[in-house]
């Protein structure tokens, strides 16, 4: 394609040569900042390419800038992360958004030519079982996937075009990936393309037959096959050195202090659950989806009204059911949650004020805000956490994903907590992002601060916390002490295959 990009005098993209074969799933990766954003962008038709830059599908040469309707007759269609469906329609709605069929005389939409439609696509896509006038709301993470691969399949004579998937596996519970998987491998065996952008090395692995990288918005050495390669491979392409996995444990002994103690949490998910955190200790939650782990954090900080529930943290002792999370970070307790977007960051505000928003109020006056205290802050942030670029009058939506993930992290960890919860604080970043990230925690919890980690990876779990809890409907099921990640996944998905059986 040769296609470059510059914002200004940044250069995202510098001609970008890539070819996706049909019949073929071809990864995309790189580190946050490399350009896959970009690239995207460009494809949907949101940003134009520099002059001179070509982008061809199935013998087509699309013009520039990319209207919808000619990528559309080029085969191209892009599900994006979040899938963008749209609760409250049904799937043939959905489906249908941007190319609805008209009725040949009255030119309204024609819903029942609307729903074969969509029950041939389903069909084609082996998920007979999805009902084309069911709301979106009722499907599960799986099934919703499948709609959005189906809109995208929508415009697509069979056996042409090519689908980009843009980190499209990230909302999916480990247990869906692999109908995900058959499905997109359906897809490809019928003559089609797949464009696969993640951060995920095991899925690129197991999914792709080639393999792109992107650093610094060019092509790192040319594709590779993906059987001939390996996960080092490609990371050390994607960091331009070697990465070692490190076990970021800590081994110095506990600091003295008492723990915090949680008594009697119940949600809506969660049952009576007590635990305890002690001082300088990581503790990791998981379970399958929907077991109460990914919304322990949210009621032990109060983000979310618990039914019941105390934490004692130090001296001070907390009503869950009466403290929302003002009271909960004067305590001590910060969350860094899991959707960085909507509850994390304000993206319009510049890296600095992000970073002290939370004590704005008691560091500032009621006539002004101290800067000199807020540039020290934030310039010990960037530092620590290698935020790229190191400056604090970017907005913080024009990072990187990995950046953006660093910023809300140091935001909480400049407050000094005494208890720091996390909700998957590797989601969607890169392998080096991640190392600092994981690093971070670690020395978190030798400064002597209780961490909690609600996460389904089993390699974060193992690589940072020192005990695994196990949550099966609502309750802690099992406790592994030194996890590995052979062990937490034995814990959550041996355990809930016999729960099943013992219901069948």
């Amino acid at each position: 394609m040769g296609l470059s990009k510059s914002f200004g005098r940044v250069k995202a993209l510098r001609d970008v040569n890539l070819t996706v074969r049909r019949g073929e799933v071809h990864g995309l990766v790189g580190q946050n900042g490399s350009g896959k954003s970009t690239l995207v962008k460009l494809l949907a038709g949101y940003h134009v390419p520099d002059r001179g830059s070509r982008l061809r599908a199935d013998g087509h040469t699309i013009g520039s800038p990319a209207k919808q309707r000619h990528l559309r007759e080029a085969g191209i269609a892009i599900v994006h992360q979040d899938f963008g469906l749209v609760n409250e329609k049904s799937v043939a709605e959905n489906i249908a958004i941007g190319s609805f069929l008209a009725a040949r005389w009255t030119r309204r939409v024609d819903w029942r030519a609307e729903e074969r439609l969509a029950a041939d696509l389903l069909a084609r896509l082996q998920a007979t079982s999805i009902d084309p006038r069911a709301p979106v709301a009722e499907l599960g993470p799986a099934e919703r996937s499948i709609v959005a691969i189906a809109r995208a399949l929508r415009n697509q004579r069979e056996g042409r075009g090519v689908i980009v998937l843009d980190e499209s596996t990230r909302a999916l519970p480990k247990d869906g990936l692999e109908d995900f998987y058959r499905t997109l491998r359906g897809v490809v065996a019928l003559g089609g393309a797949a464009l696969m952008i993640s951060h995920n090395l095991e899925e690129v692995m197991q999914v792709t037959d080639r393999v792109t990288v992107l650093r610094d918005g060019a092509v790192v050495d040319g594709t590779l096959t993906t059987a001939d390669t390996t996960e080092q491979e490609i990371a050390r392409r994607m960091l331009g050195r070697t990465v070692e996995q490190r076990v970021h444990r800590r081994k110095a002994p506990a600091p003295p202090g008492e723990p915090v103690t949680v008594r009697g949490l119940t949600g809506r998910v969660v049952n009576g659950v007590d635990l305890e955190v002690r001082p300088g200790e990581v503790l990791g939650v998981t379970g399958v989806a929907g077991a109460g782990w990914d919304e322990l954090p949210y009621l032990l900080t109060g983000a979310r009204r618990a039914r019941a529930g105390r934490v004692r943290i130090g001296a001070d002792g907390l009503d869950l059911t009466a403290a929302g999370s003002a009271r909960c970070i004067a305590a001590g307790i910060a969350l860094v949650p899991e959707h960085r977007i909507d509850d994390g960051l304000a993206l319009t505000l510049p890296v600095g004020e992000n970073i002290t928003l939370p004590r704005v109020r008691r560091r500032g006056s009621a006539w002004r805000i101290g800067r000199d205290w807020q540039r020290a802050e934030t310039a010990a942030v960037l530092a620590d956490l290698d935020v790229r670029p190191r400056r604090a009058d970017v907005p913080v939506g024009q990072l990187s994903g990995g950046n953006q993930q660093k910023v809300m992290l140091g935001k909480w960890l400049a407050g000094r907590p005494r208890l720091l919860v996390l909700h998957e604080p590797s989601q969607a970043v890169d392998v080096g992002a991640r190392e600092d990230i994981l690093g971070a925690i670690s020395g978190t919890a030798e400064r002597g601060v209780a961490v909690v980690v609600a996460s389904i990876q089993p390699a974060d779990l193992a690589a940072v916390c020192d005990r695994v809890l196990v949550f099966r409907d609502g309750r802690i099921r099992a406790e592994i002490t030194a996890p590995t990640e052979e062990a937490v996944v034995d814990a959550v998905y041996s355990g809930r295959l016999a729960l099943s059986v013992r219901k069948d």
